[in-house]
C-alpha cells in the first residue's frame, strides 16, 4: 500500500507480506577481510550453532558464534525501539498515473539487530571437560575410550580452529587407538621421566637442535603412546620448533616449570611434599645442565606453602587446576592386553 505521494518524491510503500531478516553488524576488521581486493577464495565465515556435550551427559546451552579460522565472535541481539526496515527499489502506479514511477518498498521490518564481539573465553577449560584421562599406573593405563577424533571434536566446541588447535596444545591433548585424550599429571611424571632417560642414553642435549625420533622410538618402546610423546615434546618446544614435525628443541626455561609443577600436580592426593625432598626430586627428574635451574624463583606462582617446611601445588586447598586425578577409574586393563585380544577375534 502506498503511504507516501508528495510531488516530486519517491513513494514509499510496505509489502504486505514482510520477509523475515535479521541485520548482521560487522567488526572492521570483517569488513576489510570481505572487502579486500582479493579476499580467499574460501568461505573464511562460519556460523554455528553448537551444543557441547559433557562427559556427565550434561548440556551446556546452546549460542551462536561466528568463527573465522583464527577468531571468534559471539552473536548477540540487540532490540531498536526505531522503526528499521529493509527496502527495495521497485516501479509502481499511482493514482491516475498512467505509467509506473520509482517506488521504494519495504520488504521486512526489524525490531531487533546482530552484533558480533570478539569473544575473550578460552576453549581450555571446555576441551578438559570433553577429553577423558589418560592415567598410566605402574605399567597399567586407566582411560575411558570416546571414540571422538580431534577432528570430531573441534566441530563442537564454540571456538576458532585455530583457538581449539592452542587449547589442544596446552593441554597436551593426543589420539590414541581412535580416541583422544588429555594426560593425566602422574602420566606426564613418568613420561618426563623416560624424556630425560632417553636423551642421556641417546646423547641428547635436549634444549639444542635435535631428532624427534631419537627420543620418541626409545621412550615408545617403553609402552608410552607415540602421539602423547610428541604432544608432550611439541608443548614444551621453543617458539622456533613449536612446528616443526622433524626437528625438535625445548624451551629449557618451560620445561623446567613443567617438570616441576608436574611433580607437584602429582602429589595433589598425597601428603604435601616436604619442600627439600621437593627440591631434590625436581633436581633428580632435569638433565645434569640444569639443575641449577631448579630454585623457587622459577615457578613463581605455580607453588604455596602451606607450613614452613612443605609445598604444595597452588590452589589445591581451593580449586582444581591444570589437571586433575581422575575421580573413579575404569577397570584396569592394559593396553597390549585389550587390543591384543581384539586381533584373536
Amino acid at each position: 500500500m502506498a503511504t507516501q505521494q508528495l510531488q516530486g518524491a519517491v513513494p514509499f510503500s510496505i509489502a504486505h507480506e514482510l520477509q523475515q531478516f535479521r541485520l548482521l553488524e560487522l567488526p572492521q576488521d570483517l569488513v576489510e577481510l570481505l572487502d579486500a581486493p582479493n579476499p580467499p577464495m574460501y568461505a573464511p565465515l562460519r556460523f554455528p550453532l553448537r551444543r557441547s556435550q559433557l562427559p556427565n551427559n550434561s548440556q551446556k546451552p546452546a549460542y551462536a558464534v561466528l568463527c573465522t579460522p583464527h577468531k571468534t565472535f559471539q552473536l548477540r541481539q540487540v532490540q531498536t525501539s526505531n522503526s528499521l526496515f529493509v527496502t527495495r527499489p521497485t516501479d509502481e502506479a499511482h493514482g491516475n498515473q498512467e505509467s509506473p514511477v520509482p517506488t521504494t518498498r519495504a520488504v521486512a521490518s526489524c525490531a531487533a539487530t546482530l552484533e558480533l564481539h570478539p569473544s575473550d573465553a578460552s576453549p581450555i577449560a571446555l576441551l578438559q571437560q570433553t577429553l577423558p584421562f589418560y592415567d598410566a599406573v605402574d605399567g597399567d593405563v586407566y582411560a575411558s575410550a570416546n571414540r571422538r577424533r580431534k577432528a570430531d571434536i573441534f566441530p563442537h566446541l564454540p571456538f576458532s580452529d585455530a583457538e581449539c588447535e592452542h587449547a589442544w596444545r596446552t593441554v597436551m591433548a593426543f589420539e590414541h587407538h581412535g580416541s583422544s585424550y588429555r594426560p593425566s599429571a602422574s602420566t606426564l611424571a613418568q613420561l618426563w621421566k623416560s624424556v630425560n632417560a632417553a636423551a642421556l642414553a641417546e646423547g641428547v642435549k635436549l634444549d639444542g637442535q635435535f631428532l624427534t625420533r631419537d627420543v620418541v622410538d626409545p621412550v615408545a618402546e617403553e609402552g608410552h603412546p607415540e602421539s602423547l610423546v610428541r604432544a608432550v615434546l611439541h608443548y614444551l618446544a621453543a617458539d622456533e620448533h613449536d612446528h616443526d614435525p622433524v626437528w625438535s628443541c625445548l624451551d629449557r626455561a618451560k620445561t623446567v616449570q613443567f617438570v616441576a609443577k608436574t611433580l607437584l600436580d602429582a602429589k595433589r592426593d598425597g601428603p604435601d611434599y616436604l619442600t627439600a625432598d621437593f627440591l631434590d626430586a625436581w633436581k633428580d627428574a632435569l638433565p645434569e645442565a640444569w639443575r641449577a635451574l631448579a630454585e623457587l624463583t622459577a615457578i613463581d606462582g605455580v607453588y604455596e606453602l602451606p607450613s614452613s617446611t612443605t609445598i604444595r601445588l597452588k590452589g589445591l586447598g581451593v580449586a582444581a587446576t591444570q589437571s586433575e586425578t581422575p575421580a573413579a577409574k575404569p577397570s584396569a586393563r592394559k593396553w597390549h592386553d585389550k587390543f591384543g585380544r581384539s586381533r584373536k577375534r
